[in-house]
């Protein structure tokens, strides 16, 4: 299992994107900085996005969404330490910019 970190939009970056064609069926994603943005608008990834988040994949950190006042549709927002636990369940991470 790896944790997937991306932290550009997907409006200004393929990150995400990229992120998501590489994904295997145990690989959990969280969104950070920018990428927060993802799972409160539509885009072109939003049923892929929705896939994730319908199978408690998809990770959004709070600290980010309460920085940018967003509203989250997709993905379960977690704290740091939440982020911490993450990483300690998963075998590696793999950070896309």
């Amino acid at each position: 299992m790896i944790l997937h970190t991306v932290s550009r939009s997907p409006f200004s970056s393929f990150a995400l994107s990229d992120c998501i064609k590489q994904l295997r069926d145990t690989d959990i994603v969280l969104l950070l900085s920018d990428a927060v943005i993802a799972s409160a608008a539509n885009s072109e990834l939003h049923h892929k996005l929705l896939q994730l988040h319908e199978n408690k994949r998809l990770f959004v950190l709070a600290a980010d969404v309460d920085a940018r006042a967003i509203e989250v549709k997709l993905g379960k927002v977690i704290d740091y330490s939440e982020f911490v636990t993450l990483t300690v369940q998963c075998k590696s991470q793999l950070n896309w910019t």
